[in-house]
Parts: C-alpha cells; structure tokens; sequence
C-alpha cells in the first residue's frame, strides 16, 4: 500500500540514531502539530542529504541563522525504509523540499513518498546536526569542534 506524506510547515526536521557507533541505525524525523513522519535511512544517505543541503544554502549567497532543532523522539517508528532522497526548491520563498522515496518491497507496488518544506533556517540545522551525527560515530566529532544538539 502506498503511503504517501507532505508536510509543508514542519516544526522540526532531524536526523537521528538509535544503538552504539558502529551498530546505529540513523532516521529522518519530521514532525508538524498533528504527524511525526519517521522514515529509516542509511548513513551515507544522511551525510549526501546534509552535503546537498549544504551547497543550496552555499549557493543562495544569503547569510542563514540556525532555526532550534530538537532531537528525535523515541521510540522511532519508521513507517518505510527510504530508498532515494533529492532536494529541490519549493515555489514558496526560501523553502527547500525534501523528497524521500521508499525502497519498495516488490517491483509491483508504486514506492511510497513524502515531502517535507523546509526553512533555509531548518536546512542549516539539520546539516550541523547531521554531520555530527557522521563524524560522533566515528569517534573524532567532538575532536572537530561538533557539539551536540543544546551544548
């Protein structure tokens, strides 16, 4: 069964793990006043997601100031598994669309997507916080000056 998600004014957008480095299994989390959409992600489609994010916000030349973020809620209950993620401008101003896109579980079901409209504030949280989460795995995060989400 196709699930498909938007949300277009999400109260927070995050990455998170739940397991020790090594063992983590990382999720996007996107919440508004009435869903959390919880989907389960790779690492590296994390670390591509914040590098892409990263470069848009390079490229609009305009100085962004940091939107808070709070960190996942628990337990995570990912609704699919994502199999792509691309970004694109939404039509509203300064407003990056997030498209995530289920691994489907056979060729004959049409994969599930959700779009989640962020902030250029909420990308530049989000890529912060989701290259700590990349590098505290390995062990040297905190070595590179990262701090997690309220330090």
């Amino acid at each position: 069964m196709t699930e498909n998600y938007e949300i277009k004014n999400p109260t927070n957008f995050v990455a998170g793990t739940v397991g020790a480095p090594g063992d983590r299994i990382f999720y996007l989390q996107a919440h508004d006043d009435n869903l959390v959409l919880t989907l389960k992600v790779e690492k590296g489609q994390v670390q591509s997601l914040a590098s892409h994010l990263a470069g848009v916000l390079e490229d609009s030349g305009d100085p962004v100031s940091v939107v808070p973020v709070n960190e996942m809620l628990e337990p995570p209950n990912a609704v699919w598994t994502v199999g792509g993620l691309a970004i694109g401008l939404s039509e509203e101003p300064e407003r990056i669309v997030v498209v995530a896109q289920e691994l489907p579980d056979d060729e004959e079901s049409e994969p599930s997507q959700a779009h989640v409209h962020i902030s250029l504030g909420q990308a530049k949280a989000f890529v912060d916080h989701a290259l700590f989460l990349v590098e505290y795995g390995r062990d040297f995060g905190r070595q590179n000056g990262h701090k997690p989400i309220g330090e």
